[in-house]
């Protein structure tokens, strides 16, 4: 006994496994503040179902080691596309979308969450097999088509936001892989052509969303009235915050989706300035510990997949905390361990479970 104590803290990160658990107590706990009292309060059962799930799969992941996944990352990756290829062919409409797959028992799953997982493990392995200083043409083409599909497949469901959490993956990847300058501004300059072009295929919803970012007072009552209501929230929080279940904004139904795209603001509510402070200090802790992970890893493949996994996960935060004060357009990205959703959180523990699993062998005997 003496020696597995021995072992297990060296081997296990328990920083990282420790920073996630509490984020994800966090996000029961909101989930359980915003849904007390109405229809939705066994939300708050299901998302702990979720999270020992996540634990579940994350010890599968620490498990096996990460080298194989790699090695046959091709695989799962094209079993994933075939996934996502099926969704929108044969896939029931829910909400707009056909982006789940019903497993039974009351629940469904949403395959482009984990197909996150595939993206992730193939640009790893396909940067561990170029470790030349700048990328090849053939290489960087390779990165793009591995992001491009799945992007595209996701969009046909459809589900923008899901297919914007897959662009961190590329942008990382290119970034560490070594992408010389002119594929840069090859990119700037195609990028901005393509969000500009893209305009003409949004959904009357999504425009309506980017005409409120730029001006929230053009519909208050429509597609503004979330934002608005978000910062409301997020203001009326003050220093300590109302305290927990006592958000006037999320109590009396004002705060749209609180449990999932805009729980963050009602976390400010709740906890306040100082609240949300220790609240970004675990994200920033996460992300911190993970790059130190990466930076220690045995091999390329290993370093790589955690930056990869980190990164996608700081800008899903980013990305929904920013949607939150207002700073970018809605788009329905989650926040990670934090948001309801088994899909997500799941994914998230997975993540999770591969970056302990590098950690786990970085040293050469394991």
């Amino acid at each position: 006994m003496s020696r597995l104590a021995e072992i297990l803290p060296r081997r296990i990160d328990l920083r990282i496994l420790f920073l996630a658990l509490a984020l994800t107590a966090i996000g029961i706990a909101m989930v359980a503040s915003t849904t007390a009292g109405t229809s939705r309060a066994d939300l708050a059962g299901k998302q702990i179902f979720f999270a020992v799930l996540g634990l579940i799969a994350a010890g599968v992941l620490l498990a096996i080691d990460y080298r194989i996944l790699l090695q046959y990352s091709p695989g799962l990756y094209g079993f994933a596309l075939l996934v996502l290829l099926w969704l929108p062919v044969f896939g029931k409409r829910i909400a707009g979308a056909k982006s789940w797959v019903k497993v039974g028992g009351g629940f469904q799953l949403q395959p482009s969450e984990f197909a996150r997982i595939a993206i992730a493990l193939l640009l790893a392995w396909i940067l561990e097999n170029d470790d030349r200083a700048l990328l090849r043409p053939r290489t960087i083409w390779a990165l793009g088509a591995a992001v491009g599909v799945p992007v595209v497949l996701v969009m046909l469901q459809p589900d923008l936001g899901v297919a914007l959490t897959y662009f961190p993956f590329l942008l990382a990847a290119l970034f560490f892989g070594g992408l010389p300058g002119r594929w840069w501004a090859i990119l700037l300059v195609s990028g901005t052509l393509a969000v500009g072009g893209s305009w003409f295929l949004l959904k009357d919803y999504q425009k309506d969303r980017i005409r409120t970012f730029l001006d929230p007072n053009l519909a208050a009552r429509g597609a503004g009235y979330q934002v608005r209501q978000a910062r409301i929230a997020i203001g009326s929080g003050g220093i300590l915050g109302k305290g927990w279940k006592q958000g006037t904004q999320s109590r009396l139904g004002f705060l749209p989706v609180r449990h999932t795209d805009f729980i963050f603001a009602a976390l400010a509510e709740e906890w306040g300035f100082v609240g949300v402070a220790v609240f970004l200090a675990l994200y920033g802790a996460l992300i911190a510990r993970a790059l130190a992970l990466a930076r220690d890893a045995r091999d390329r493949g290993g370093s790589i997949l955690v930056i990869l996994l980190v990164l996608n996960i700081a800008a899903q935060a980013l990305v929904n905390v920013a949607m939150n004060v207002g700073v970018l357009p809605t788009t329905g990205i989650t926040l990670p361990f934090v948001s309801y959703g088994g899909s997500s959180l799941v994914a998230s523990w997975c993540m999770v479970g591969l970056m302990l699993s590098v950690a786990y062998r970085r040293y050469v005997n394991v």
